[in-house]
């Protein structure tokens, strides 16, 4: 039988989720709440508390990135997770490779498997988080990383899953089930 609470201050049953990484200027900041808002038009979003530096960079700028990476990058996410771009250039302090995005100020991780450059559209409040929504102008893919119908092939992509309190883990690409529409 499940248990009910209304005594929580964090709610962490939503996990595992993804992690992307969120650049924008010089800095990166790991977000494990994303999502795809539309596809016509295309729209990406992310929460992000203002009391990261990466809120008060984006305040400022018209754009960010969004960078896919393999849990092969763990370490590296939960360092940038622990670091504020205010006190320290994550780029440079953790030797980052990027290469610059095309259409914004931001930098895409040589190391990730997808990467969305957005236009920001939206910054809203919503609780302790702002809701950053962005359309996305410009798709960066690793092509060996897709099979022959462009979808993103589960043995050669180890996706970052976070797990609440610092604890990342990957799929099991043995565990896929693919259910046919009736």
């Amino acid at each position: 039988m499940m248990h009910t609470t209304a005594d929580f201050e964090k709610f962490y049953y939503l996990f595992p989720q993804s992690v992307v990484l969120i650049s924008v200027a010089r800095n990166l900041m790991p977000a494990a709440w994303h999502t795809p808002i539309s596809a016509k038009p295309p729209l990406y979003g992310a929460l992000i508390s203002p009391k990261r530096y990466t809120y008060e960079l984006l305040r400022k700028e018209k754009g960010f990135a969004v960078n896919f990476v393999m849990h092969e990058n763990a370490p590296l996410v939960a360092k940038l997770g622990s670091t504020s771009g205010r006190d320290i250039d994550k780029l440079t302090h953790f030797k980052i490779a990027t290469y610059p995005a095309e259409k914004v100020t931001a930098p895409i991780l040589s190391t990730s498997y997808a990467a969305y450059e957005c236009e920001k559209c939206h910054l809203h409040e919503y609780g302790d988080h702002f809701l950053l929504v962005g359309r996305v102008l410009l798709i960066h893919f690793d092509q060996h990383v897709l099979h022959e119908r462009e979808l993103v092939d589960v043995n050669k992509v180890n996706p970052i899953l976070y797990f609440g309190t610092d604890r990342y883990l990957t799929t099991d690409p043995d565990s896929l089930s693919i259910f046919k529409k009736n």
